[in-house]
Protein backbone atom coordinates (compact mmCIF):
# COMPACT_ATOMS: atom_id res chain seq x y z
CA UNK A 1 0.00 0.00 0.00
CA UNK A 2 3.18 2.83 0.75
CA UNK A 3 4.59 2.07 -3.08
CA UNK A 4 0.83 3.15 -4.57
CA UNK A 5 0.56 6.06 -1.99
CA UNK A 6 3.96 7.35 -3.18
CA UNK A 7 3.25 6.80 -6.86
CA UNK A 8 0.29 8.85 -6.70
CA UNK A 9 2.10 11.30 -4.73
CA UNK A 10 4.66 11.59 -7.20
CA UNK A 11 2.25 11.57 -10.36
CA UNK A 12 0.63 14.72 -8.84
CA UNK A 13 4.27 16.53 -8.78
CA UNK A 14 5.10 15.25 -12.62
CA UNK A 15 1.55 16.77 -13.62
CA UNK A 16 2.55 20.27 -11.83
CA UNK A 17 5.90 20.17 -13.66
CA UNK A 18 4.14 19.54 -16.80
CA UNK A 19 1.89 22.07 -16.40
CA UNK A 20 4.41 24.84 -15.33
CA UNK A 21 6.46 23.65 -18.68
CA UNK A 22 3.59 24.40 -20.96
CA UNK A 23 2.93 27.44 -18.59
CA UNK A 24 6.44 28.86 -19.75
CA UNK A 25 5.82 27.78 -23.65
CA UNK A 26 3.09 29.09 -24.01
CA UNK A 27 4.40 32.96 -21.78
CA UNK A 28 7.39 33.00 -24.06
CA UNK A 29 5.06 32.44 -27.49
CA UNK A 30 2.77 35.52 -26.88
CA UNK A 31 6.16 37.43 -25.31
CA UNK A 32 7.10 36.67 -29.03
CA UNK A 33 4.20 37.34 -30.72
CA UNK A 34 3.60 40.79 -28.51
CA UNK A 35 7.17 41.96 -29.52
CA UNK A 36 6.65 40.93 -33.40
CA UNK A 37 3.23 43.44 -33.70
CA UNK A 38 4.88 45.92 -31.66
CA UNK A 39 2.64 45.64 -28.56
CA UNK A 40 6.04 45.68 -25.64
CA UNK A 41 8.24 48.33 -24.59
CA UNK A 42 10.44 47.08 -27.28
CA UNK A 43 9.96 46.67 -30.82
CA UNK A 44 11.54 44.84 -32.87
CA UNK A 45 14.57 46.23 -35.43
CA UNK A 46 13.35 48.30 -38.39
CA UNK A 47 14.33 47.50 -41.66
CA UNK A 48 16.82 50.26 -43.33
CA UNK A 49 15.16 52.81 -44.52
CA UNK A 50 12.01 52.14 -42.76
CA UNK A 51 10.26 55.17 -40.81
CA UNK A 52 11.19 55.38 -37.13
CA UNK A 53 8.95 54.12 -34.34
CA UNK A 54 9.66 56.05 -31.54
CA UNK A 55 7.63 58.54 -31.89
CA UNK A 56 9.96 61.52 -30.71
CA UNK A 57 12.11 60.55 -33.58
CA UNK A 58 9.12 60.43 -35.95
CA UNK A 59 8.74 64.08 -34.48
CA UNK A 60 12.11 65.47 -35.10
CA UNK A 61 12.14 63.75 -38.49
CA UNK A 62 8.44 65.35 -39.53
CA UNK A 63 10.47 68.64 -38.20
CA UNK A 64 13.50 68.94 -40.01
CA UNK A 65 11.24 67.78 -43.28
CA UNK A 66 8.75 71.18 -42.49
CA UNK A 67 12.27 73.17 -41.68
CA UNK A 68 13.65 71.55 -45.18
CA UNK A 69 10.18 72.12 -47.32
CA UNK A 70 10.52 75.90 -45.64
CA UNK A 71 13.92 76.71 -47.02
CA UNK A 72 13.01 75.40 -50.55
CA UNK A 73 9.92 77.39 -50.49
CA UNK A 74 11.81 80.43 -48.98
CA UNK A 75 14.74 80.28 -51.57
CA UNK A 76 12.16 79.98 -54.59
CA UNK A 77 10.69 82.81 -53.53
CA UNK A 78 14.04 84.62 -53.89
CA UNK A 79 14.78 83.11 -57.04
CA UNK A 80 11.10 84.31 -58.17
CA UNK A 81 11.72 88.02 -56.75
CA UNK A 82 15.01 87.95 -58.62
CA UNK A 83 13.85 87.13 -62.00
CA UNK A 84 11.50 89.35 -61.61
Amino acid sequence: MHGRALRRRQRGWVGLVVVLLALLIVAWLAKSALTSYGLTGKSPAAAPGAPPTDPRERARAVEQTVIDQAKDAARKLEDAEKGQ
